[in-house]
C-alpha cells in the first residue's frame, strides 16, 4: 500500500514538485499568457495535476517577493500577474528543467482558461432553479437586444453546470451550430 504524501497531493503523474521547477513553468506561462490572475494560475495548476495548489501559491508570493513578476490591478481591482525582465530571464534560463510536454499542455489549459474567462464576462448565462431541477439561461447578446435566448432544462445542479461550462468553452459554435440547424 502507497504511504499518503501531502506534498504531492493533487498532483498528476508527471507533475512538478520541484520549487524551482514550479516557478519556471509559472514564469514561461507568463511569456505566453501576460497577463493572467495568480487564481487563475493556481486553478489552472491544479485542475490539470501539475502541482499542489499550495506548492504554485508558495511559488507565486516569491517570484513577486524576487521581483521576477509583479501583482497589478485592473480599474476593475482584478488581480493580474505581469512577467519582470528579471521573470523573463528566468523563464528563458529554467524552463528547460519542465518537460516540453507539460510546458505544452500547461500553456493550453492556461489558454482554455482564459478563453473560458473571457467568454464568460462576454456573455450571459444564468442557472435557474425551477421546482424540478434548474433551468439554464443563455442569452446571446445584450440582453435587452438578444440575437438568441435559450432555456435548457437540467435535472441537477452538477449537470446545469456542466452545461453552463461546455457552453462557455466555445459559445459562437454552439451558436452557429444552433442557428445552422434552424435554417437548413
Amino acid at each position: 500500500m502507497e504511504e499518503y504524501d501531502a506534498f504531492r497531493s493533487g498532483v498528476e503523474f508527471g507533475g512538478l514538485v520541484n520549487t524551482t521547477e514550479i516557478r519556471a513553468l509559472i514564469c514561461y506561462m507568463l511569456t505566453k499568457l501576460d497577463p493572467i490572475s495568480g487564481e487563475t494560475l493556481r486553478t489552472v495548476f491544479q485542475e490539470h495535476g501539475f502541482a499542489n495548489y499550495f506548492d504554485v501559491s508558495e511559488a507565486i508570493s516569491e517570484l513577486i517577493r524576487m521581483g521576477n513578476i509583479s501583482a497589478e490591478y485592473t480599474d476593475e481591482g482584478e488581480e493580474r500577474l505581469v512577467l519582470t525582465q528579471s521573470g523573463q530571464n528566468v523563464a528563458w534560463e529554467l524552463s528547460p528543467l519542465v518537460p516540453k510536454s507539460v510546458r505544452e499542455k500547461a500553456l493550453s489549459a492556461g489558454l482554455a482558461a482564459i478563453s473560458r474567462q473571457k467568454n464568460a464576462k462576454e456573455n450571459d448565462v444564468q442557472i435557474v432553479p425551477n421546482g424540478s431541477g434548474f433551468n439554464v439561461v443563455i442569452c446571446v447578446g445584450a440582453p435587452n437586444d438578444a440575437l438568441m435566448r435559450l432555456t435548457v432544462y437540467a435535472a441537477d445542479m452538477a449537470q446545469a453546470t456542466r452545461m453552463k461550462d461546455n457552453y462557455l468553452k466555445d459559445p459562437v459554435k454552439i451558436y452557429s451550430e444552433i442557428l445552422a440547424s434552424l435554417i437548413l
